[in-house]
């Protein structure tokens, strides 16, 4: 199973309760890995998200959580080079090599 088959079982399996399973932590790691330096908006777009979702669940995702304690430190913001009001989002080092473990299954 590639990335891409895992992320549409996911996005298949959330469909039946998408707020009791964070199912969309997955979806935007999955997202990221597949397209990295992606927009807030993409996120979305792709995945059919609010806004609020999207950036809770990176901030989750992140190195901080926006509650203040740890986050998984999977994936980084980073302001758009192109456009200083927008930030893209990026794979960690901890990122990468979950990314490699899943390219492997």
């Amino acid at each position: 199973m590639d990335l891409s088959e895992l992320e549409k079982a996911l996005a298949a399996f959330a469909t039946f309760s998408p707020t009791a399973l964070p199912a969309h932590h997955i979806q935007v790691f999955l997202r990221v890995s597949k397209e990295e330096g992606c927009t807030y908006a993409e996120i979305e777009d792709a995945l059919d998200l609010t806004n609020s979702t999207v950036s809770r669940t990176i901030n989750a995702l992140g190195q901080v959580h926006r509650k203040g304690y740890a986050g998984f430190d999977l994936l980084e913001v980073r302001p758009d080079p192109e456009e200083g009001r927008r930030y893209t989002v990026w794979l960690t080092a901890k990122g990468k090599a979950l990314k490699r473990q899943l390219d492997n299954i």
